[in-house]
């Protein structure tokens, strides 16, 4: 297959002489790692009636598109799609780590929730992120190496979904790809800057030689090329599953992860052994008068994105007496308070229980909604109390995930949907590469402590076999009709529940149209202080925002929402978030 290499003008970026990051530069890259490529305002818009794709490179998106013109479902199309981005997007996703995936069958009309999350090794214990002082490792510290790595499971995930609604063989999905495994790829902008920012690259061999480090890292405009990763993708390719988790590949994980000096994992043979991506049930709820779907536990996504909605079902936001800044005072508010539960509430549920009909029962989200006022903000969120919940000693657990994440969208020919969001975690994972892939941190998603200053166990702390807690929030939307409206998703890490609770506020109450929602200033609060983006917009917001009360920390907030919208005449609107190298497409 011959490729077309366009090579575009680039935006001039500084880059760091130096892979060594000082720690006031860690501290800011940790706290919003991935920056922005461009500015806010660039559209990034497509419209057609038959399919619609939307992914985080126009090579991925490209690979979609030709899987459905060959006939194939939307889980062909997003697992072709994925692998390519594995390769020219290595900092957020890939074989190397986890995926939840949302799929809609339109001739069954059922919604399917796939839960794809890696699981901490058996060898566990709730103090794998504390030092012998008791103290919590740092970040970087916990990050780096094979400590915080989980048994991949996007592979068996993908794989188990393609059993079920695949149209083209399996072995067909991964040509892309190995194509431009082989012949090379033009590294991006983005994957130029974030190469030199990553503090844990220059650490590991492997990836600090493939990633050049050595020489000032990867240019964009660069040709790549990545041998190994191709034979990695024939062995999935020809075995499937079982190439990543009984074969070579597994070998090699294994040996990475526990033989690294500085900080060795605990991974044995038997955890890959215990990779079983489970269907689980979607979680659904009703805001105004569409049903939003989303994923359920070990995902907070679905959940507070709903309780989010659910509280500002009790205010007409679509008021045209309810000035701008009161709409988003109520969203923090709401956003506050879900996130407060979510900190107590929501874990693993193998490991404990979790009061899910509760938290999103509409008579309790009335009476969270009436703790909110419009001109006063909550100081000091409480979680909400359910009389037969048995597990409400828990303590407060204030994690925060990273944003190294990607989302897929796509609505295939027949009306399939398919909202899949996956991650390695942190940006470059553990920074641990092995036979041309990175291996994720998901571990670090767990709480460093095991309990809160109260001396309350924390829900979402380590244990073996347990699977971390996630932020991701792939979401389906469906008209009072049943029909599906909606597909989008984001990274982002924690905040991912705002950019997608925030851009439904926008596309239902406040009749935005699709094109525009990621031009708006994302805003948001996890139950402990409220940020607006940075710019423009984001800054008049937050001075109205300030008048009221709020405390608003300004800063760049990276979402990469990909949105599809089926309008009222049948066209598919697909929308990728110009902060990041998206593209939209679809056939007529």
């Amino acid at each position: 297959m011959i490729f077309k290499i366009i090579i575009t003008c680039f935006i001039s970026i500084i880059i760091l002489s130096k892979p060594t990051i000082a720690k006031d530069e860690v501290d800011s890259f940790k706290s919003s790692p991935e920056g922005s490529v461009s500015n806010i305002g660039k559209s990034k818009h497509s419209i057609a009636n038959n399919y619609m794709v939307v992914t985080a490179d126009y090579r991925a998106t490209e690979s979609a598109i030709r899987i459905l013109e060959l006939g194939g479902s939307a889980i062909d199309a997003a697992i072709s799609a994925q692998m390519v981005l594995n390769l020219v997007e290595p900092q957020s996703s890939g074989i190397g780590g986890g995926v939840f995936i949302l799929y809609y069958d339109a001739y069954s009309k059922t919604i399917e929730a796939w839960d794809g999350r890696e699981k901490a090794p058996i060898n566990y214990s709730q103090d794998i992120f504390l030092s012998s002082d008791g103290k919590k490792k740092g970040f970087i510290e916990a990050v780096s190496g094979g400590l915080a790595v989980g048994v991949p499971s996007l592979v068996s995930t993908v794989e188990k979904v393609h059993n079920k609604y695949g149209k083209l063989p399996w072995n067909a999905l991964f040509k892309d790809a190995i194509n431009y495994s082989e012949e090379g790829f033009i590294i991006g902008e983005r994957l130029e800057k974030l190469i030199t920012r990553a503090p844990h690259l220059k650490n590991q061999k492997y990836a600090k030689d493939y990633f050049e480090l050595d020489t000032g890292g990867l240019k964009a405009g660069a040709l790549k090329t990545n041998y190994e990763f191709a034979s990695s993708l024939r062995a999935i390719r020809d075995d499937g599953s079982k190439a990543l988790l009984k074969g070579n590949l597994a070998k090699n994980i294994l040996s990475t992860v526990v033989n690294h000096k500085l900080n060795p994992g605990r991974m044995v043979n038997e955890d890959f052994n215990l990779v079983n991506p489970v269907l689980t049930k979607p979680v659904c709820g009703s805001y105004r008068s569409w049903k939003i779907c989303g994923m359920g536990p070990p995902s907070s996504g679905g959940i507070t994105v709903l309780q989010i909605l659910g509280i500002l079902n009790n205010f007409d936001l679509s008021n045209k007496s309810l000035a701008n800044t009161n709409v988003w005072h109520l969203f923090l508010e709401a956003s506050k308070l879900a996130y407060t539960d979510r900190g107590y509430y929501i874990a693993d549920n193998d490991f404990i229980n979790i009061p899910i009909k509760e938290m999103l029962d509409p008579i309790y989200l009335k009476e969270r909604s009436l703790l909110i006022k419009n001109n006063d903000v909550i100081k000091n969120p409480t979680k909400g109390n359910f009389k037969n919940y048995k597990a409400s000693f828990l303590g407060q657990d204030v994690t925060s995930e990273k944003s190294s994440t990607t989302h897929i969208s796509i609505i295939d020919g027949n009306g399939n949907g398919i909202a899949l969001t996956s991650s390695i975690e942190f940006m470059f994972g553990s920074g641990l590469m092995t036979s041309g892939f990175l291996l994720n941190n998901q571990m670090t998603d767990f709480s460093f402590y095991p309990k809160d200053k109260e001396g309350n166990l924390i829900a979402n702390r380590p244990e073996g076999k347990k699977k971390p807690r996630s932020s991701m929030s792939p979401t389906l939307v469906f008209d009072p009709s049943g029909n599906l409206r909606m597909v989008l998703g984001s990274p982002g890490g924690s905040q991912i529940i705002c950019y997608v609770a925030a851009s439904l506020v926008r596309m239902i109450d406040l009749n935005i149209k699709p094109e525009n929602v990621t031009h708006l200033p994302n805003i948001c609060n996890r139950g402990f202080a409220s940020f607006v983006e940075k710019g423009e917009k984001g800054d008049i917001l937050s001075e109205e925002l300030e008048r009221i009360g709020h405390e608003i920390k300004r800063k760049n907030m990276t979402s990469g929402l990909h949105i599809i919208v089926k309008d009222k005449e049948g066209y598919y609107h697909g929308i990728a978030d110009q902060r990041r190298e998206g593209t939209a497409a679809g056939n007529n």
